[in-house]
């Protein structure tokens, strides 16, 4: 007979052998009930606790993000994936069905990161950034959805939209964004980031992102019932767009601001036989380099005249500097509405109005708002930023009023000033720097007449280079105030990259998660192994 490889030649063998193994089991058992055992096979299952609550926290965390992307933590030094409160309020407003189109599988569109480089050649992770930012839009807000339709794999989506070129390949059509009833509108690769051209080496790098201003933009204009019109004079020595060597003229930031706002933007020649159109809501002039003419002017009257139907709004931003032969026509139509500005620059003696940017520089300073009527839901902690202002005088017994000032210290600095000792006294009052003319032509229809003093103010410097200050929030809200696009206040500026690095001390939003998953989950589970070894231990 053979027992555990072995040969027993009798029954005492066989007896021997089945008390050795029954010694071997004892033996096992023992070991199973020690205390040693139970110690370790307990930090065993600590571990493998701790190790499936790991794995069933991230398992559950990317399904959560995935579902609801505003529960993500932007953990980037920059916090580049976090939308501006701007968009944030005008999303969650929506009260229309949105759907967002991106033309492309999620895979796709991110990878798109490595076909394009920065200014330091290196990939950008813009279309990353994009994607988090659809995520959150659509995550704000129930009736906003977002969809990715790769139409290579679906050709058929393209019929829906005919008039749109989705087939162009490049830099064409890449979102669709679709309000129903055969209301949509397509954005192109050039709507939703900045490129900029390397002088170097000649080559186009991207540069921003815009996808906040282009979404909102393209959903404010298929939602709202109203569309505004504002016209850019381009006569008086102003270049149209169209015109100018970079595409760049005194009025592009302003026209882009409203662009923003889904208004409807157009350049007018006040100089040639057409009249200012009559769905014209708001007229601009910017920074003219000489006079309006006697027939312009007339134009701009007239403009203003039919105020009836409704409110019409005349913004006037002088030249910074000294105009050839001066404005004498406009002047007299100034002071017709009860303003005068006068031929020098504010020079701002209290140094807590100087601007954090050239703290030494008495001719770049901040604006006092004194107007509650456009303050309505902005941030008025925010100042204006002016520079190379021209201040503004009310005429005796106008009903004009002052919409921005100075401080009570302010002096004044002539044009022609040689030196700071030319510097008159501004006489201890706060100086005006923006102002505005109301007249009620019908029963609650206003011809308006805007003037704002700084053309800096509503440069796209002022507007964008410096979110620390109000100027393009300040700026809409007045226009939409004045129009038909009332309550629609959205300033919302490009994002970069940045620097997508983790950095926890400059983003406080991660701490929360982090504590909780790093420190919270791992000490709660050693300290609850802990309490049942020490009572395992007494036992």
């Amino acid at each position: 007979m053979k027992k555990d490889g072995k040969f027993l030649s009798s029954d005492k063998d066989i007896e021997n052998a089945e008390l050795i193994s029954e010694k071997k089991e004892s033996k096992i058992k023992n070991i199973l009930h020690s205390r040693k055992f139970a110690r370790g096979w307990l930090f065993v299952a600590i571990i493998a606790v701790f190790l499936a609550c790991v794995v069933a926290v991230n398992i559950i965390a990317s399904v959560l993000e995935e579902k609801f992307p505003s529960l993500a933590f932007d953990i980037t030094s920059s916090s580049m994936y976090e939308l501006q409160e701007d968009t944030e309020k005008f999303c969650k407003s929506v009260d229309k069905d949105i759907t967002m189109y991106i033309l492309a599988s999620e895979d796709r569109f991110v990878g798109l990161d490595n076909s394009y480089m920065d200014s330091n050649y290196q990939p950008v992770s813009y279309f990353s950034q994009a994607n988090q930012f659809f995520k959150k839009i659509a995550g704000l807000n129930s009736h906003i959805t977002l969809k990715y339709e790769d139409i290579s794999s679906n050709p058929s989506f393209a019929s829906k939209y005919s008039d749109l070129d989705l087939n162009n390949t490049g830099a064409g059509i890449m979102v669709v964004i679709d309000a129903g009833k055969g209301s949509y509108k397509g954005l192109e690769f050039n709507d939703l980031f900045e490129t900029t051209t390397d002088e170097t080496y000649q080559q186009t790098v991207m540069s921003g992102s815009k996808v906040e201003q282009a979404v909102c933009t393209a959903i404010l204009s298929l939602t709202q019932k109203n569309t505004v019109n504002a016209c850019f004079i381009t006569s008086s020595g102003i270049t149209s767009e169209a015109d100018a060597q970079n595409g760049s003229s005194t009025y592009s930031a302003l026209k882009k601001l409203l662009k923003n706002q889904a208004y409807n933007t157009t350049e007018v020649d006040l100089d040639t036989k057409k009249d200012i159109p009559d769905n014209c809501d708001i007229l601009f002039l910017i920074a003219p380099s000489k006079d309006l003419s006697e027939k312009a002017m007339d134009k701009v009257e007239k403009f203003l005249d039919r105020a009836k139907k409704t409110s019409k709004t005349f913004v006037y931003v002088p030249n910074p500097f000294e105009v050839e032969n001066g404005t004498p026509l406009l002047d007299t139509f100034l002071e017709q509405q009860g303003m005068k500005l006068s031929n020098e620059w504010v020079y701002e003696q209290d140094d807590s109005y100087l601007s954090s940017i050239y703290p030494d520089d008495h001719r770049l300073s901040i604006a006092d708002y004194n107007n509650d009527d456009f303050t309505k839901g902005i941030d008025i902690s925010s100042k204006i930023l002016i520079g190379d202002t021209k201040p503004i005088t009310f005429t005796e017994g106008s009903n004009a009023t002052t919409l921005l000032d100075t401080s009570k210290d302010a002096d004044l600095l002539p044009l022609d000033a040689e030196s700071e000792d030319d510097i008159k006294d501004g006489g201890g009052k706060p100086m005006s720097v923006a102002g505005i003319s109301k007249s009620e032509v019908s029963t609650g229809m206003y011809k308006n007449v805007v003037v704002v003093g700084s053309f800096y103010a509503v440069s796209d410097e002022f507007l964008n280079g410096y979110p620390q200050y109000n100027n393009s929030t300040y700026f809409t809200n007045i226009f939409n105030n004045l129009t038909e696009n009332q309550g629609q206040t959205v300033a919302i500026k490009s994002a970069s990259k940045s620097n997508t690095s983790l950095d926890l001390e400059t983003s406080a939003q991660t701490l929360p998660p982090l504590i909780i998953f790093v420190f919270i989950v791992p000490i709660g589970v050693i300290i609850t192994g802990i309490v049942i070894w020490a009572v395992r231990r007494k036992k």
